[in-house]
């Protein structure tokens, strides 16, 4: 599951290392000529970086206030692999296209030792055993900067933020900086925070028709809110789900608005022009940050969550299997 960069990483004031930059040279299987795409935090500002690739070979150049995670991803932002960088670093890494988790890396020890942790476990981290796998290590390695590396980027906490919070705190505070960590943990205290008891307040939106639209809860026995962006992979499983769950025979007791978190309208038109939807489809100004959405705590796009006609939430899940195994089992109970 994708999280949210830049809640993910966040930068303080220290200068880190005697070198002004870092680098990071290395290749990609295939030997292809491609672009990618390189993400990190510096001085509280999220920096974007582009390279080349010619023949599989690839050099980059930047610099960080304090040492940082960087993704770096294709041109399409599918992910490529994660490093722990530092001014000074000169990190030679090795690429997959269809994995993220197996890529080999040298120059850097820290990143070395991660990515062969990843590496050890690929087909761990790719399934529902990553949180299990991630907190094993956490366990036994309470003094190791990876502990938090893999809770920043590898661990669910939505499945259950008490239980992140506990784990995050267990790392030594030596190896999990504020310039690291401020930012998670802030998304932990809001969900943590965040009960599943509180109540729906009204979200406003724009529809297809760029007309400015309320959601209110009370209009029907069941609301499922579900969030997505671009980059969700809504049109492999997520689009499909949600037209099972639209089209169930209860539907008249069921509402679906699925909101974008898109950057603007055109991003989110192009994206929806093809579904066919007959759910209400809508954009909301503000991302995850926009009225109404702050105040739900999003963790991670895609997310899901159903409410009842009080407004009382009822699941909070980023899986949108378990979304409708749940959304059956409710209106299975209404027959």
């Amino acid at each position: 599951m994708r999280l949210i960069v830049a809640v993910l990483i966040s930068a303080a004031a220290a200068a880190c290392g005697d070198s002004e930059s870092f680098t990071i040279e290395g290749t990609v299987e295939g030997n292809p000529t491609m672009n990618l795409r390189f993400i990190y935090s510096s001085d509280r500002t999220v920096v974007k970086g582009l390279t080349a690739v010619r023949d599989g070979k690839f050099e980059y150049k930047g610099a960080v206030h304090d040492p940082s995670i960087i993704e770096i991803l294709d041109n399409d932002y599918r992910p490529l692999g994660r490093l722990f960088v530092a001014n000074g670093n000169r990190i030679t890494c090795n690429l997959t296209r269809n994995n993220p988790n197996v890529l080999k890396v040298s120059g850097s020890d820290i990143s070395e030792r991660w990515a062969n942790f990843l590496g050890d476990n690929a087909e761990a981290m790719s399934s529902s055993q990553s949180n299990a796998t991630v907190e094993r290590y956490v366990a036994d390695n309470p003094d190791d900067i990876v502990s938090t590396l893999l809770m920043l980027t590898s661990y669910d906490s939505s499945r259950d933020a008490v239980r992140a919070d506990s784990l995050m705190s267990s790392i030594n505070p030596a190896v999990r900086p504020s310039y690291l960590v401020d930012g998670f943990n802030s998304m932990l205290m809001r969900l943590v925070s965040q009960s599943v008891d509180s109540n729906i307040a009204p979200i406003p939106f724009f529809n297809l028709r760029d007309s400015l639209l309320e959601f209110k809860p009370d209009s029907k026995r069941l609301s499922v809110i579900a969030l997505t962006d671009t980059k969700s992979g809504r049109a492999d499983s997520i689009v499909p789900a949600l037209k099972r769950i639209h089209d169930r025979k209860k539907r008249r007791n069921l509402q679906l608005v699925e909101f974008s978190l898109d950057r603007d309208t055109l991003t989110w038109h192009r994206s929806v022009r093809p579904d066919s939807a007959s759910w209400q489809q809508g954009w909301v100004a503000g991302s995850i940050a926009s009225p109404g959405i702050e105040r739900l705590a999003v963790p991670s796009i895609p997310y899901f969550i159903v409410v009842d006609s009080l407004g009382l939430q009822t699941l909070r899940t980023p899986s949108v299997n378990r979304l409708e195994a749940y959304v059956d089992s409710c209106l299975n109970r209404q027959h």
